[in-house]
């Protein structure tokens, strides 16, 4: 029994939230074999609203930084030029497969009850298109693709931006 476990038995409950359930995410599989499975990946390009960039940078490398299970030098994102700047504000990150097991790992420690709803929101949408696209890759057998793109914010269809038509 942990030390919340003791505080609630011995009638402390009352000032000690209980543990809320992680987010289902990933639920399926083994921690270990999802990072491994992005560590494995040549490069990968990311892309995604700057500002989410800036965000997922910052937290990344704060976690990596303080973290005493993984070196801060795990996380070494693309820089310069290899970052294209779309016009709309999207930017396409080239990802090696290290750096990409780095922010694939903290998007499960994002899923911790000691992170704010933000960071687990955020967490949970990163964590799920890097793992839908690990699937992708891992179901093509092949040497992988040097297309391939993990699209981090979703799009709005041109459709939906029309007004309708009475």
């Amino acid at each position: 029994m942990g030390i919340l476990g003791k505080r609630r038995a011995s009638g402390g409950a009352g000032s000690i939230p209980a543990q809320a359930e992680p987010a289902v995410w990933p639920g399926r599989r083994n921690r270990v074999d999802e990072v491994a499975k992005a560590a494995g990946i040549g490069v990968i390009r990311v892309r995604c609203h700057t500002t989410t960039w800036d965000y997922l940078q910052d937290e990344a490398k704060a976690h990596h930084g303080k973290c005493i299970r993984t070196r801060p030098e795990a996380f070494r994102p693309a820089t310069g030029d290899e970052i294209v700047t779309g016009a709309d504000g999207i930017v396409t990150v080239p990802l090696g497969g290290a750096s990409l097991a780095a922010l694939f790992d903290w998007c499960f420690e994002a899923q911790s009850v000691l992170n704010t709803e933000l960071e687990r929101g955020v967490g949970q949408r990163v964590g799920r298109a890097i793992s839908e696209a690990l699937e992708n890759l891992a179901a093509d057998r092949g040497q992988g693709d040097p297309s391939a793109v993990i699209w981090l914010d979703d799009q709005i269809a041109a459709d939906s931006r029309k007004p309708p038509q009475t």
